[in-house]
């Protein structure tokens, strides 16, 4: 297949991700799929900018760098848990020049109602790691090394003062394209996963997995083999 007749799948990651966030993933994506991964300021390829901490920046941030990825190749989203509210708000208010044939959203639940995660911006240092641990993203080398938790956590914390802006519209807007829900059931940000059948004039499929929030670092290869299947009826 030439590669004017690729498909692109854009990838949004979590709180505090970033491009590097998705590399176990990558090698089993089809060969059909070409993958762009948006940076957020301040980590990865950005890491010489200010993280961005005001939500309304941080939406045209990542809509300037979708605009400027996607051409006239049909193109999918992934939105890993605050991707997938990203991904959200840039298909529903029209940020995009063009709309996605399909969207994948991970770990992350309703989007009509406040989270209680959206409040873990407020706490304290240490009551903010907890969350985090409780969520099963932490490395033990990373809580080891006190200099480099400080420097690992700045753009997690910066990121949840993003996810606490993040308000539901009540304008009945819904996502052009099907859905495709992949999440964990002991997850406490994938409550109220269902919600997204109300938020899509397409259909929706799920799949259940893993044992906590972070579950892609488990399952990439059941990840990556479920976006082959949805994609290749495009190609």
């Amino acid at each position: 297949m030439s590669r004017s007749k690729k498909i692109q799948l854009l990838l949004l990651p979590f709180a505090g991700g970033s491009s590097a966030s998705f590399h176990k993933l990558l090698p089993y994506i089809s060969p059909q799929i070409e993958v762009a991964a948006v940076e957020y300021a301040g980590r990865g390829k950005r890491i010489g900018e200010p993280l961005i901490e005001d939500y309304d920046l941080f939406l045209e941030d990542s809509a300037k760098q979708i605009n400027e990825c996607i051409d006239d190749r049909q193109f999918a989203f992934l939105g890993y848990s605050l991707g997938a509210a990203i991904a959200y708000d840039l298909i529903a208010n029209r940020y995009l020049k063009r709309q996605p044939i399909h969207a994948f959203m991970c770990a992350r639940g309703s989007l009509k109602k406040t989270s209680k995660s959206q409040l873990f911006a407020d706490l304290s240092g240490q009551e903010f790691l907890q969350k985090m641990e409780e969520l099963g993203g932490m490395d033990e080398r990373i809580l080891n090394n006190k200099r480099f938790l400080d420097i690992y956590m700045r753009p997690v914390k910066a990121d949840y003062r993003i996810w606490s802006q993040f308000t539901y519209c009540e304008k009945n807007l819904k996502l052009p394209c099907d859905i495709t829900a992949v999440y964990c059931s002991k997850d406490s940000l994938s409550d109220g996963i269902t919600e997204w059948e109300s938020m899509t004039d397409g259909k929706v499929d799920y799949y259940e997995m893993g044992h906590n929030h972070f579950f892609i670092n488990q399952h990439y290869e059941e990840i990556a083999h479920i976006i082959n299947e949805h994609l290749k009826i495009y190609m």
